[in-house]
C-alpha cells in the first residue's frame, strides 16, 4: 500500500467518526431559534432585549444577545448608506453562522436584517441612494434566504413625545441628542411603519409594537408570550416531521 493511500484510508475512518447525523443532521440538533428586535429609539427595545435574556437564561436555554451592528462598526463614519449596509452584514453574517451551528438555543438581535432594510428608506430620502440601488439593497437584506432563518421579529414604535420623557427620565443631562429629539423620533417612528406595511406581507412572523400605552412589564409579558408561542409551535412542527421521516 503506498503511503498517499494508507493517508487517505486513515483519514477517511477519522471523518466517519466525526461526520455523525447528531453533529451535522439540522433536524436531529435543530438551529438556535432567532428573534429581532428593531424600531425607533426609547420605545421598549433594550428593555425587551434584557428581559427576554435574564428569562432564557435562567430558564437553562443558552441565549446570546449579539453585539449590535453599531457598537462594531466603528471604522466608517455613520454620512454614508455604505454604514448601515455595513452593520446589516455584520449581523446577517452572525445570523447565517449561527443557523447552522449549535452553540447557542436562543439569539436575539438588537438589530439585523430587517432594521438594515428600513435604513436604505433612509438614505433614499437623503438622495444618497438612487430608486434601483435602495430596491438592489433592501432585496438582498429580505431575500428569503436570511428571512425563514428569523423566527420572530419585532418592530417597535413610540409616541414621540411619550419617547421623550422615557429618554430623559434618567438622563444626565436634558440636553437631546441627533436621533434621540421629537422631530427625528417622529420620522424614524414613521419609517419603521412603512418598512413595516411593506414587508408583513411577505413575512407574517414580523409585528408592529406601539407601546405608547404600555407600561415596561405588559410590554414585556406581551412580547414574551407571543415568542414563547412561535417557538413551541416551530419545536412542535420539527418534531412531528422528524417522526414522520423516521
Amino acid at each position: 500500500m503506498s503511503m498517499e493511500n494508507r493517508f487517505e484510508q486513515q483519514a477517511r475512518r477519522i471523518l466517519r467518526f466525526l461526520k455523525s447525523d447528531k453533529r451535522y443532521d439540522l433536524s436531529y440538533m435543530p438551529r438556535p431559534f432567532m428573534v429581532e428586535l428593531t424600531g425607533s429609539p426609547s420605545a421598549g427595545k433594550t428593555t425587551t432585549v434584557i428581559e427576554l435574556d435574564k428569562f432564557f437564561r435562567r430558564m437553562g436555554f443558552r441565549v446570546l444577545i449579539p453585539q449590535e451592528g453599531a457598537e462594531v462598526i466603528r471604522h466608517i463614519p455613520r454620512t454614508t448608506p455604505v454604514y448601515n449596509v455595513r452593520t446589516g452584514l455584520y449581523a446577517l453574517t452572525m445570523l447565517v453562522d449561527a443557523s447552522f451551528g449549535h452553540q447557542y438555543d436562543v439569539m436575539v438581535f438588537d438589530r439585523c436584517i430587517f432594521d438594515a432594510y428600513s435604513w436604505m428608506m433612509y438614505w433614499a430620502e437623503k438622495g444618497k441612494l438612487s430608486p434601483e440601488e435602495r430596491a438592489m439593497i433592501q432585496a438582498f437584506f429580505v431575500s428569503p434566504f436570511w428571512t425563514s432563518m428569523i423566527d420572530i421579529a419585532y418592530f417597535f414604535v413610540c409616541d414621540p413625545e411619550v419617547a421623550m420623557e422615557r429618554e430623559l427620565r434618567i438622563a444626565l443631562s436634558q440636553k437631546t441628542g441627533e436621533t434621540s429629539n421629537p422631530k427625528t423620533i417622529a420620522t424614524l417612528v414613521e419609517r419603521y411603519k412603512e418598512a413595516y406595511r411593506q414587508l408583513s406581507p411577505a413575512n407574517p412572523h414580523i409585528f408592529l409594537v406601539d407601546t405608547t400605552h404600555l407600561d415596561e412589564k405588559t410590554m414585556v409579558e406581551r412580547i414574551a408570550s407571543q415568542t414563547l408561542d412561535v417557538f413551541e409551535e416551530r419545536a412542535r412542527k420539527a418534531t412531528a416531521a422528524s417522526c414522520s421521516s423516521q
